[in-house]
């Protein structure tokens, strides 16, 4: 350990210390004595090095003064006096994770980086942006951010706008975030959780400035803040700075800013709420129903662990109780269940899809009905075992995807922190885990359903019902109100609306001066990589399959990805092969029902999953490679288990059940129904792909071509169920054969070794079909242009089409010119002045080229946006300094941590999609040594873009049917 309890270190006393072996780290708690900051810092040698500044932020209202002050203080500072430090830092440092967040009763400021530099740049502006904003003096920063009037000329309209505004209309558009909302109003009626810390965009145009820099004098204190470091660093010269730069100039206060506990309820509050859906959508089967329990505000990190494990044996494992007894009731098409400890409070959420408003107290006796039963009778053994072994596994294997891990860490502890408990307990587990395994032999976690649930009312049962018309309607009402304001203002006010609207876009529009640029500090393009990692596939014939293996030390955990070629399918067997993906592992085989499958899953492996996976060439959209791939890993020890489970699967899985198919297909129709709209800008750019690009096509059918699919095929299941059993049988029979399979495994020797040892499990009872050749699948041609209705209050705008298709090439300077559009062009288009959350570019290797509007209150607007592009590149002048900043900014994308099965699948990706080590060697020596040239260059590329007549859209029905004459072919959501 590097100091003892009781010293002071720059300022800061060690309160605390301990190891902490669940995260391989050194863990000291500290305090700033003079400023009375919190500080925690775990010493680890993970080069990925993490800092946050967090402030316990708990609103009394729902204006979303939080929120916008979140946004609003990276909006320049003191040190930084820019418009926006915040974009400066994205468009150019080495960033690993770069944002600001919002939660029901904090805020925080995170950043990560792999270089030492760069960490201590990003740290700095952070804290000079949350102790010194330049939003207390300038009330722009407020409209910008949070929102203001708008008013064009006397004539026009008023509106409002603002990036806040915008975004929470977008957020508050789907049921479920609806249901939430107003569900922890009526849980938490007396505390912060009962307001919407975000903001409610009726409410939002009420934070007056006065109150909005009160928030922060109040707020954002040292004395009410919680530092975190973690990572292989200096840190006494970190402790230094942070010490004399910021804390030191600050005394310690008191901050009124805790958490205060909810009273319990003496009964189960009811209610029913109305959410929007569009005109032509059937009411049938829109209804949501949720059980919200509130537990108390001093559970233990054990039975915390416990209710996580419930939510997933009683709700989401395959053969669950608690689901299985609401459908089997009929009172849904799914049950979901959620587990929220980030609460002071934690927060049980049991909810059903797809259901009728009319159901609702039927719904609460079943639920009541079988806990009662599970807390008396006892909870499955098996079952509660086998969903230990998982969490144990996902535990130990730390699989982050990349992310930084440290900051995982860190937002775990603060669930503990913020309440002035330890945060070193909220990342120890494995004593947890050790009596959770004992507990499940006494009765441990149905006491837990006794105590907690069943003899707790403090509960809220929510039904959400559905109204047509009911957006158009609050539209409405939101524009008379204005009229009707608009009609009490005098001329001198309205002229004072109009000013104050032209000087905010005067602002928004005007460039920063080289000398404000000159204060964000930069790396050099000397401090890049040029080289890039080595990615060797040792591949070898075991039992006639070919096998690739990647070598990387996997602390004892096995890899294996299988993959099968859908060559044998025709184009009408595509979208059974994507349900039969979804399916694998719930249903029955020859030797296990659903239910027991899942205990040995996850009794025995990190599981396994099956997915349709269209790989295409890197550098022809026209070319691809279609799988169905089947991935599984295990302790190398639990090898045989694995191979053993995967084998029984693919080979053993019955369609028989008919009844338990239908239960699938609801379940996917409702999940579909329920994330369609929040996932939106994937779904529309994925379809603005399939009008020009095979490869985008073939994996489109995974998309709104599958959802409509998918609401076709539940309509007619009842009159056609044998027939649909018999195709996925089918489909199966012809993916699963020897001929088209090769399979790729990740781990050191005895990884590979383990895996091979165990094939026979796997083909032994494989059939060895026919190899087919490889060919495009000829789908039915769409109409082109299509605008997708929602009952959302927003949209996502896409444009796009394939620059090789004009004789253009690919270099990697096209990744320098996706920076610059996405952090100046776009940015300031359609996210400051258009008011829409964000915007993406995406120009691919094949051609492929997209831009897509996010959360966006415009749609004609942003089109006319994007028509401007070319010009812009045309004329694009930038200094040696912001074009090295750019540059920087793009090679962030390749400082992700990867983890070892990330690197084995990456391998796998570029074997197989023919992205070679030169090619990308090319690439990022083109990015390093890109200049504002060759960014001028790409204004034809761009042009051919703009001019192909491909755009798409999902939104609002009212915005989409107001511009509609864009559009060749306007679309209903499926029902």
């Amino acid at each position: 350990m590097k100091w003892n309890d009781g010293d002071l270190v720059h300022g800061f006393r060690v309160s605390r210390m301990s190891h902490i072996e669940e995260v391989n780290a050194d863990a000291y708690l500290m305090e700033h004595v003079k400023s009375g900051a919190r500080l925690l810092y775990l010493d680890s040698d993970d080069d990925n090095k993490v800092f946050y500044i967090c402030f316990r932020t708990t609103p009394d209202n729902s204006k979303g003064t939080p929120h916008i002050m979140e946004h609003s203080t990276l909006c320049g500072s003191r040190k930084y006096p820019l418009k926006e430090p915040f974009v400066e830092l994205a468009k150019g440092s080495l960033n690993t994770f770069l944002n600001a967040i919002t939660w029901p009763d904090k805020t925080m400021y995170p950043i990560a980086s792999r270089n030492m530099v760069d960490f201590h740049n990003l740290m700095d502006v952070y804290l000079d942006a949350v102790f010194y904003p330049n939003c207390l003096k300038d009330p722009q920063i407020l409209m910008q951010e949070g929102w203001h009037y708008e008013l064009e000329n006397k004539k026009a309209p008023l509106t409002y706008n603002g990036v806040v505004y915008n975004e929470m209309k977008g957020a508050l558009s789907s049921p479920e975030a609806i249901m939430e909302d107003r569900a922890t109003e009526r849980l938490f009626p007396d505390n912060t959780y009962g307001v919407e810390s975000g903001g409610d965009p009726e409410v939002i145009p009420m934070l007056s400035f006065r109150e909005f820099t009160e928030f922060h004098r109040r707020f954002y204190h040292p004395s009410n803040s919680y530092i975190y470091l973690y990572g292989d660093m200096d840190i006494e010269k970190t402790l230094a700075y942070i010490d004399e730069e910021y804390l030191s100039h600050f005394d310690r206060r008191n901050v009124d800013s805790a958490v205060r506990t909810q009273s319990g309820f003496k009964k189960r509050v009811s209610a029913t709420c109305p959410y929007g859906i569009a005109e032509q959508e059937s009411e049938k089967g829109k209804a949501i129903h949720a059980l919200y329990i509130a537990a108390s505000d001093h559970m233990s990190t054990k039975e915390s662990l416990a209710f996580r494990i419930l939510n997933y044996v009683l709700i989401d494992m395959d053969g669950a109780p608690l689901k299985k007894a609401v459908l089997d009731a009929g009172l849904g098409s799914d049950l979901s269940g959620g587990y929220c400890d980030s609460y002071k409070q934690p927060v049980w959420t049991i909810e059903v899809t797809g259901s009728e408003v009319e159901k609702q107290e039927q719904f609460a006796q079943v639920i009541d009905g079988t806990l009662r039963t599970l807390a008396l009778d006892g909870i499955d053994k098996d079952m509660l075992d086998a969903a230990l072994n998982r969490t144990e596994f996902t535990s130990r294997e730390n699989d982050y995807q990349g992310r930084p891990k440290g900051l995982f860490y860190g937002v775990r502890a603060m669930d503990l922190w913020l309440y002035d408990r330890d945060p070193m307990a909220a990342l120890r587990y494995i004593d947890d885990i050790k009596e959770l395994r004992e507990g499940i032999q006494n009765g441990y976690f149905e006491s837990l359903l006794l105590k907690y649930v069943i003899k707790n009312p403090h509960q809220v049962l929510i039904t959400m019902k559905p109204e047509k018309g009911l957006t158009e309607k609050n539209n409405a009402a939101t524009a008379e109100k204005l009229a009707a304001y608009k009609l009490s203002l005098t001329d001198e006010q309205l002229e004072d609306i109009m000013e104050s609207t032209k000087a905010l876009k005067k602002r928004q529009a005007s460039m920063e001066t080289e000398e404000a640029l000159k204060t964000i500090p930069l790396l050099s393009r000397e401090d890049l990589k040029r080289e890039i990692e080595e990615e060797v596939l040792e591949e070898e014939t075991v039992s006639g399959i070919r096998h690739f293996h990647y070598d990387i030390h996997t602390t004892g955990i096995s890899y294996v990805t299988m993959y099968f070629d859908l060559y044998d399918l025709t184009e009408e067997e595509i979208p059974y092969a994507i349900l039969l993906a979804g399916m694998l592992r719930s249903l029955d085989t020859e030797k296990h029902n659903y239910t027991e499958l899942a205990r040995i899953s996850n009794a025995y492996t990190g599981g396994i999953s099956f997915q349709i996976s269209c790989i295409g060439d890197i550098n022809d959209a026209s070319r691809y490679k279609p799988f169905m791939v089947a991935r599984g890993k295990a302790l190398t020890s639990k090898a045989e288990r694995l191979m053993d489970l995967l084998g029984e699967v693919i080979n053993h899985t019955s369609f028989r059940d008919t009844k338990r198919l239908k239960e699938l297909l609801l379940e996917e129709k409702s999940e579909w129904d329920m994330t369609a709209f929040s996932r939106g800008h994937n779904l529309t750019m994925g379809r603005l792909a399939s009008y020009f690009s095979k490869t985008a096509q073939f994996s489109e059918q995974a998309g709104m071509t599958f959802y409509y699919f998918l609401a076709d095929l539940v309509k007619t299941y009842d009159g056609q169920a044998e027939d649909v059993a018999e195709k996925l049988s089918a489909v199966a029979k012809k993916i699963f054969t020897r001929s088209h399979m090769f399979f790729a495994t990740t781990g050191e020797t005895e990884e590979k070794q383990a895996v091979d040892r165990c094939l026979g499990l796997i083909l032994d009872d494989m059939p060895e079909g026919e190899k087919k050749e490889a060919h495009l699948f000829d789908f039915p041609a769409k109409e082109i242009n299509e605008a997708f209705l929602t009952s959302g209050k927003v949209q996502y705008v896409a444009k796009g089409g394939n620059f090789r298709d004009h004789g253009f090439t690919y270099t990697g300077a096209l990744r320098v010119m996706e920076t610059i559009l996405r952090y100046e062009y776009l940015w300031k288009k359609v996210r400051v002045l258009g008011g829409a959350y964000g915007a993406f570019t995406q120009f691919l290797r094949d051609g492929t080229s997209l831009l897509c509007s996010y959360r966006d209150p415009n749609l004609k607007e942003t089109l006319e946006t994007y028509k401007d592009l070319p010009e812009y590149l045309e004329t694009l002048e930038l200094s040696e300094r912001e074009m090295t900043k750019y540059v920087i900014g793009t090679m962030a994308a390749d400082e992700i941590q990867l983890t070892p099965s990330m690197k084995g699948e990456r391998a796998m990706l570029h074997y197989l999609n023919g992205n070679t080590r030169e090619d990308r060697m090319r690439i990022r020596s083109e990015i390093i040594s890109c200049e504002v040239k060759d960014i001028r260059a790409l204004a034809p590329l761009v042009k051919s873009i703009i001019d192909d007549p491909y755009i798409c859209c999902m939104g609002s029905e009212e915005k989409i049917q107001r511009d509609k004459a864009l559009f060749r072919k306007v679309l209903s959501m499926p029902e």
